[in-house]
Parts: structure tokens; sequence; C-alpha cells
């Protein structure tokens, strides 16, 4: 998987998810983001590896370096170098319930 895909599918999922547990908490009297306006940033800290090698035609690619990622068998020569890079994405996150809406729980505790 490249980057432009990892990162691209990595902020689909967790507004997905967000809008997912919203749904979840309007039905138990709970609030997931509860307020307009709500900015959070996704950090992103992942490894790449660039490869060069015959099986890539001499042509260097960037991909990202993922947990449990396996050697498929091949016997191939190839050189490679695996970088770090860390950034974060600003997300307005989807808006859940306003203020006035979610539960009073004055005096519960």
């Amino acid at each position: 998987m490249n980057i432009q895909q990892f990162v691209s599918e990595t902020l689909k999922q967790v507004i997905d998810g967000v809008q997912e547990a919203q749904q979840h908490a309007k039905g138990k009297e709970a609030a997931v983001a509860p307020y307009h306006n709500y900015q959070n940033e996704v950090v992103f800290d992942i490894a790449v590896t660039v490869t060069e090698g015959k099986e890539t035609g001499g042509k260097a690619g960037l991909t990202v370096w993922g947990v449990g990622a396996g050697v498929s068998g091949k016997s191939e020569s190839s050189s490679s170098t695996v970088s770090r890079i860390k950034f974060s994405v600003a997300v307005d996150l989807p808006q859940g319930s306003d203020a006035d809406e979610l539960p009073d729980h004055t005096g519960d505790y």
C-alpha cells in the first residue's frame, strides 16, 4: 500500500468510526464529539521503505511498511531503505449532538 492510500483510508475510517460511535452514543444518552467546530489532529508516524531491484525494473517504489509485512518467497536482488515519516492532519470531526441536546447529569455525581 502506498502512502496516499494509507493516509486516505485511515482518515476515512476515523471519520466513519466517529459517525458510527455517535449513532451508538445517541441511544445510550451519551455523546461523541458533542460540540460544533470540534477539531482534532490525526497523527501519523509511519515507516516507509524504498526498494530498488530487478523485480521493479530498477525503479524505486515508496510503500508503507506495515506490521506483519512479509516476503513472498521470490528470490530477487534488491536494496531497500527504511525511513520514518511523522506528520499530523487536522480533521474537523462530524458534529455530534449540540450541548443543549445532551442529557442533564447535574447532581448525578
